[in-house]
């Protein structure tokens, strides 16, 4: 004859039955003051000391006359958490992760919300997050560089950015009435290195101080703005046939050893018109330094015909820039020296927006403001107008 089952054992009690299922772990229910049998909303538990305590917790609750049946409870307290704004953390990787950014940009935020957002508001929700607690904050981070002279670290201000467009978002889904981000000036970025954009004249000198195949990529960044990820991935099909536009699609980027091409920081594809100055260099370079093959990049890596890469270029680039008498010249200062003198043409700030591929305005306006520098400049050419 087959074996019978053995049933679980049941431990009888004053208050509720216990027992211990074949799989190993417990159940609990007990009689309500309703008649009725109620048991545990989680359905078992993992050890018989944690059925005893949620048994004798629903006891207490019966004899304070303050009990509901626990599947109420479960229900009400689940509603709660659904209405509960999450807290910043989770909150902000979400946003960040279904935000169209460049890869480099993404990972930038994550840094900045890893190291200094999240000791401070990680765990704190939404809704808790107040105007005072942001200007605790800010006063607390660390980066100042020198008592004689303070500077607004870098990294604090981006950081401030980051925090705000989050709460910004947050706004947008009703889950905040306000954005507590309000410290005036908070985001006016006294940089850590001192401005050293380049004049025209040494952007020549460095194009000649570069190997002959380099020297379109100084021309082109400095003159026509890009980024240096937009440089590097141009082909020849982003060059028109009279070398009058090109076509700003793609940016590369290397994370990790992994080279990433994709859509231009803060999806800024765009039409540039090439100075006619430099029309000639740019159809020279594609005579003599560039593949016939509509896809070929204009400035590939010599040895492998792929991207070229950033520290292969940066070792060229720090050579030269010794050679011109300008060590320690940043590569980013040519896209500098490209807004400035888009805004000291006479180009409109909406003009220059579009030309360098700025998502807002606030990032062009910079430009503006170096072109104001010309106050001499234009005083003298009104006293030679007034005096012919």
């Amino acid at each position: 004859m087959p074996s019978k089952k053995t049933p679980p054992k049941r431990t009888r009690r004053a208050f509720g039955a216990i027992r211990k299922l074949p799989s190993g772990r417990w159940q609990a229910n007990y009689t309500g003051p309703d008649l009725r049998i109620h048991k545990a909303p989680s359905g078992t538990f993992h050890t018989r000391d944690a059925a005893v305590a949620w048994v004798d917790s629903e006891r207490k609750l019966i004899d304070l006359d303050v009990w509901t049946p626990p599947a109420e409870r479960a229900a009400a307290e689940a509603a709660a958490a659904s209405r509960r704004p999450p807290t910043f953390g989770e909150y902000a990787a979400r946003v960040i992760d279904e935000r169209d950014l460049a890869p480099r940009t993404k990972d930038s935020y994550k840094y900045l919300l890893r190291e200094h957002l999240a000791p401070t508001f990680g765990a704190v929700p939404l809704d808790g997050i107040t105007p005072a607690l942001v200007r605790t904050w800010w006063g607390g981070v660390r980066g100042v560089r020198h008592a004689e002279a303070p500077k607004i670290p870098t990294a604090r201000v981006r950081a401030y950015e980051v925090l705000r467009m989050v709460l910004n978002v947050a706004v947008e889904d009703d889950l905040i009435p306000s954005n507590p981000c309000r410290i005036t000036a908070a985001t006016r970025l006294s940089p850590a290195h001192d401005a050293t954009m380049p004049t025209p004249a040494e952007v020549a000198a460095l194009a000649d101080a570069m190997a002959p195949e380099l020297a379109l990529s100084v021309l082109i960044t400095a003159w026509c703005g890009l980024r240096r990820s937009e440089t590097f991935e141009l082909r020849r099909r982003d060059v028109s046939a009279d070398c009058a536009v090109l076509s700003v699609t793609r940016a590369v980027t290397t994370r990790n050893g992994i080279t990433v091409v994709a859509r231009p920081k803060a999806g800024s594809v765009r039409q540039v018109v090439i100075p006619p100055h430099i029309r000639s260099a740019v159809a020279a370079h594609l005579d003599t330094h560039t593949g016939k093959a509509q896809n070929a990049l204009l400035f590939p890596d010599p040895r492998t015909g792929e991207h070229l890469p950033e520290w292969t270029y940066r070792k060229r680039w720090n050579v030269a820039c010794e050679a011109i008498g300008r060590p320690g010249l940043r590569v980013h200062e040519l896209r500098h020296f490209g807004g400035t003198i888009a805004a000291q043409a006479g180009g409109t700030l909406r003009e220059v927006q579009d030309r360098l591929g700025h998502k807002t305005a606030a990032a062009a306006m910079r430009y503006q403001r170096l072109a104001a520098g010309r106050a001499d400049q234009l005083a003298e050419q009104i006293s030679r107008l007034a005096e012919s």
